[in-house]
């Protein structure tokens, strides 16, 4: 699984000269049965290689020549694959995903990172804690992986005393058994949370004990709560994660639904948004994205200005603005993506209603803007 920190890596990464190759690979199990993969590797290579000059054919050649090398020995696990590779700056790097990627090659100056942009704004990483008044175990969950990062177990007296004390204290007594053995679960998560964040929290298990320890949580943490949600503490791993998938996906599309309300309000009023494909490039050129929206499955071919960077929707092969050459770009929509993170922007990639939505309203793109821009200059080239 990669890492937010290696995923900037590769963001950042300017091959120079050279060109980098990456590739996303849907490893289905049906398909690692049979290698079938190899195949829609070589057909994804001839595709890209009808775009290239003689010279760049070459270059592509030779490194998917290495990784087929690789792909005929390994064994690729898990149901997605990224990688990226460039010989000349010594780059190889695998990245192996319990969710599916769709096929998919490039060959350009940069590491296309936009599937694992969307992968990262898909799937939050989640924290897990499950209790009950004696037990805790902590749980992170990202990209349909799950791991049981810290178990423990309190004493905690039971309910009942055999006569030697009054009822009532030790009721009191159990209590504040119980209070120390959730505040602990709280400086658990509070520790998570610092050194391995997480976006989105769930508390699970008996109503008492979640209830208590949600009104224990500090700020960072009550923030992050997204549902307290009824689980067995000896609940196996499969179980948990499926409860915190079900979570997430609603969390996500809830998200999804209030981002796409606010755009579309704000570009009906003429405020700080831009819905369309022309408005957004033109905004992305004016360095004024704040969030781009993309319709999930949206792509389409176009151009990028070497020397301005304007974008456009069509291949041009000279730049309408400054009159430089301008780059073909297989899929200008991921360059939209990485452009929109170099001005550090971000991007929300929608889906299903969302999707449709602004598929409807704005073939696919939208953004919301730092700033308020006339209609016109929204609308046209400056």
């Amino acid at each position: 699984m990669i890492t937010r920190e290696q995923f900037e890596q590769l963001e950042a990464l300017d091959a120079g000269n050279n060109l980098v190759l990456s590739t996303y690979l849907d490893l289905d199990p049906e398909r690692q049965v049979r290698r079938a993969y190899r195949i829609v590797f070589e057909d994804l290579t001839k595709e890209a290689c009808k775009r290239l000059d003689e010279s760049q054919r070459a270059d592509l050649t030779s490194e998917a020549a290495r990784v087929q090398t690789w792909l005929e020995t390994a064994h690729p696990h898990g149901k997605g694959l990224a990688l990226f590779a460039c010989e000349p700056l010594g780059l190889w790097q695998i990245y192996f995903f319990q969710v599916r990627m769709r096929d998919y090659l490039t060959f350009e100056p940069r590491a296309d990172v936009a599937p694992l942009l969307e992968l990262f704004d898909d799937w939050e990483r989640y924290a897990v804690a499950l209790v009950d008044k004696r037990h805790a175990r902590l749980f992170t969950v990202f990209a349909g992986e799950i791991e049981e990062s810290d178990a423990f177990e309190d004493f905690v007296p039971g309910k009942h005393d055999d006569g030697a004390m009054s009822q009532a204290n030790f009721q009191r007594h159990h209590e504040a058994h119980v209070y120390r053995h959730l505040k602990r679960v709280a400086q658990h998560l509070t520790e998570m949370l610092r050194h391995r964040r997480f976006d989105r929290l769930i508390l699970a298990g008996p109503e008492e004990p979640t209830s208590q320890l949600k009104r224990l949580l500090p700020r960072a943490l009550a923030q992050r709560v997204a549902a307290v949600i009824p689980a067995e503490v000896a609940a196996n791993q499969a179980e948990i994660l499926a409860k915190t998938l079900e979570v997430e996906r609603g969390v996500e599309r809830a998200v999804e639904q209030g981002l796409l309300d606010e755009l579309l309000e704000l570009a009906g009023g003429g405020g700080r948004a831009a819905c369309g494909v022309d408005p957004t490039l033109t905004a992305l050129w004016l360095g004024d994205v704040q969030t781009l929206v993309v319709a999930d499955n949206t792509a389409f071919a176009g151009s990028e200005c070497s020397n301005c960077g304007k974008l456009e929707a069509t291949t041009l092969d000279r730049c309408p603005a400054c009159g430089e050459p301008m780059r073909a770009m297989e899929n200008l929509v991921h360059r939209c993506m990485a452009r929109a993170l170099e001005q550090d922007g971000s991007v929300e990639v929608v889906h299903d209603e969302a999707a449709r939505r602004l598929q409807q309203a704005g073939s696919g793109m939208g953004a919301l803007l730092r700033y308020r821009l006339p209609a016109m200059q929204l609308a046209s080239s400056p």
